[in-house]
């Protein structure tokens, strides 16, 4: 069975980034891992893989066997020879750890990439996050880790610029964790 995940990939040049994939290592057997590419037409794709092999290429996807954590780095050329890459950086995660990954940076311009600022976690018993503009004003709050922040505050579209957050987490074996820093919103 593969495990899905979207990497989606706009035309070389629009835009660059990094994401992160965690996988359980609780099993002896790990299944390989199908990541989907968005196929644009007139792009050509390249993948190099460290910490795991290619299993199988397709024009929209690629199947890595992973063996240790690493990272899946694509790198997108489109006909006038412009490229961009993107990297997968892959971590086993023990099933008894409990770890949060944050992005630092998000654009949420509804093109269906990066839209939300949506940090990510495994074995997190619970979890909450505060977002404040420049003057320390909460504008975003929640509990509930998939939703993200859209870059709005009452409806309305926020500037670009650093935004701060505050997230504070109960780990597997109960403990409390504060994590803060920035965030920057770009448009």
């Amino acid at each position: 069975m593969f495990k899905w995940l979207f990497l989606l990939l706009l035309l070389p040049l629009a835009a660059s980034g990094q994401y992160f994939h965690e996988i359980p290592d609780c099993f002896d057997q790990r299944p390989p891992v199908r990541y989907e590419i968005s196929d644009q037409p007139g792009v050509t794709y390249q993948y190099m893989v460290t910490g795991g092999e290619i299993v199988e290429q397709q024009p929209d996807a690629v199947i890595v066997d992973w063996q240790t954590s690493g990272r899946l780095t694509v790198t997108a050329v489109n006909e006038w020879d412009c490229a961009t890459q993107f990297s997968l950086v892959m971590q086993f995660v023990p099933c008894d750890q409990s770890l949060i990954w944050v992005p630092n940076s998000f654009t949420p311009n509804q093109n269906g990439l990066n839209d939300r600022f949506t940090p990510k976690g495994v074995n997190i018993e619970s979890y909450q996050m505060s977002i404040y503009n420049r003057w320390g004003e909460e504008i975003y709050f929640t509990r509930n880790m998939d939703l993200g922040w859209d870059g709005r505050y009452a409806g309305k579209i926020c500037r670009p610029g650093v935004y701060s957050y505050s997230i504070t987490y109960q780990d597997h074996e109960g403990y409390f964790k504060t994590i803060v820093g920035d965030v920057r919103l770009l448009r």
